[in-house]
């Protein structure tokens, strides 16, 4: 007799795998060491920016936060902007508050997520929410007043230990479920708020770690842990942070006066600054003919040759990147020199110009899961797919600079004031654990867009048009 199949996705926000392997290896997470022992351990790749909100679209609809349009947790749409400024709510967005309820309608209708392919889905603090009833979204009463404790007061564990107990009152009140996508979010605002590896953060690891060994002696008792493919996943590491630049105040420096969240209704503004993650920022242009984003040629023209030198030798600032002169070229920049990545119909090449930016040689024509193989263990892992599919989206700026470790894109705004960020093609906030009670045992190194076909897979969902492979062998 075949049983009924389930999934559970824990989304441990922002866990970083080097911790997380550190804690397990010293038995401070039993429960999540018993499923590594039994299952699978294995390291992933987000996508760029690594940043809450965006990084969760590949694991939920398969597709990169430039395919899906949402290049970031602010963004900026410059076409919409030059149509009609005022009062024109697809001009910009911040999901750091009350616009965080767009996310679902900014998301492509074309491209579903895991909570609308199947019939019964819930979720508990994800800001997306297609496809699930009202009543099968477990956070939603009482989560705007959780989350503004913890922003405020810093106040975090409350959030997730309260998330703990929907989940197991779901699971108490007998009703079946598909699929449920839980976050915790404590992990992740404790490494911003304390430090990475703060008693705080090192807490609400464990506080995941407890949920985890509570609702599997539950599905065991009942003789369904079997049958339910369990996996933890991140969407992004996290990196101290000692000093901020606030490249809105940059920008105004060097007479080009911004837009940037929260001041977004300045008079004849020259840019838009939209800061992700603090270690990711788009910038657009404003002050050219047409409305179109830049290329090479214009974008120099326009930003000018003494600004771009001065933003490419500040200690903030790893790289800057943009559109090539030629389509799907495009140039990778820091104060060493330049390098450029190139997509050819299904292929990518990295040609190191005047300085090896990535620091990876020379390569030439990997498909995409080659590309992954060559470049998981570099200092910035998966690059050359992630330059190019965060550029498929005009909203995701005519540049975007990546930041340093140690060092953030956004101040004086950042309240509490952040000691962590992430966001950048850095590896620590690039690699993520993906622990599963199942062997996920295919051959080739994964990203978290794999998790969405995985999951398809387990529940025999058929072939949905994805970014990611199946890790099931």
């Amino acid at each position: 007799m075949n049983k009924k199949r389930r999934v559970i996705y824990y989304l441990a926000d922002g866990a970083h795998i080097d911790i997380i392997k550190k804690l397990i290896d010293s038995n401070e997470l039993p429960n999540i060491k018993k499923i590594t022992e039994e299952g699978t351990f294995r390291k992933a790749t987000t996508c760029f920016p690594s940043t809450t909100g965006p990084a969760y679209l590949p694991f939920l609809t398969g597709h990169f936060p430039g395919t899906m349009n949402i290049p970031g947790i602010r963004w900026f749409d410059k076409k919409e902007f030059k149509r009609k400024r005022w009062f024109n709510k697809n001009a910009m967005r911040s999901y750091c508050g009350p616009e965080a309820k767009f996310f679902n309608g900014d998301m492509p209708p074309d491209k579903p997520t895991l909570l609308e392919a199947f019939d019964k889905s819930y979720n508990l603090y994800n800001m997306i929410t297609r496809g699930v009833e009202k009543e099968n979204d477990l956070g939603r009463n009482g989560k705007a007043l959780l989350y503004m404790r913890a922003h405020f007061f810093k106040r975090n564990h409350p959030v997730d230990i309260k998330g703990h107990e929907r989940i197991m009152e779901l699971l108490q009140s007998g009703k079946d479920f598909d699929f449920l996508f839980a976050v915790f979010p404590s992990v992740d605002w404790d490494s911003h708020y304390y430090h990475i590896e703060d008693n705080k953060t090192i807490a609400a690891y464990k506080i995941v770690d407890e949920s985890i060994g509570e609702v599997r002696a539950f599905l065991e008792k009942r003789d369904m842990w079997h049958d339910t493919l369990f996996i933890m996943s991140s969407d992004h590491g996290l990196t101290p942070t000692h000093t901020h630049l606030d490249l809105g105040d940059w920008m105004t420096q060097h007479r080009l006066k911004p837009v940037s969240y929260p001041v977004i209704w300045r008079l004849n503004p020259k840019c838009a600054v939209s800061v992700s993650g603090n270690s990711f920022a788009g910038i657009h242009l404003l002050k050219h003919p047409g409305d179109h984003f830049l290329r090479e040629n214009e974008l120099l023209h326009y930003f000018g040759s003494e600004r771009h030198d001065a933003l490419l030798h500040e200690p903030a600032v790893d790289f800057i990147t943009y559109r090539g002169k030629k389509e799907n070229s495009f140039v990778v920049e820091n104060g060493l020199g330049r390098s450029i990545v190139v997509k050819n119909k299904n292929h990518y090449s990295y040609i190191p110009g005047s300085a090896d930016v990535f620091e990876l040689g020379e390569l030439m024509h990997l498909d995409a899961r080659s590309s992954l193989e060559a470049t998981i263990d570099s200092t910035y892992p998966d690059a050359l797919l992630q330059i190019e599919q965060i550029f498929r989206s005009s909203r995701a700026g005519d540049f975007i600079v990546s930041a340093q470790k140690g060092y953030d894109l956004r101040d004086f705004w950042e309240i509490p004031g952040h000691k962590g960020s992430h966001g950048s093609l850095h590896r620590e906030h690039m690699l993520v654990p993906l622990v599963c009670n199942q062997k996920l045992n295919a051959p080739f190194p994964a990203r978290t867009a794999d998790i969405f076909s995985t999951i398809l897979h387990w529940m025999d969902k058929g072939n949905h048009l994805s970014e990611g492979q199946s890790l099931i062998n």
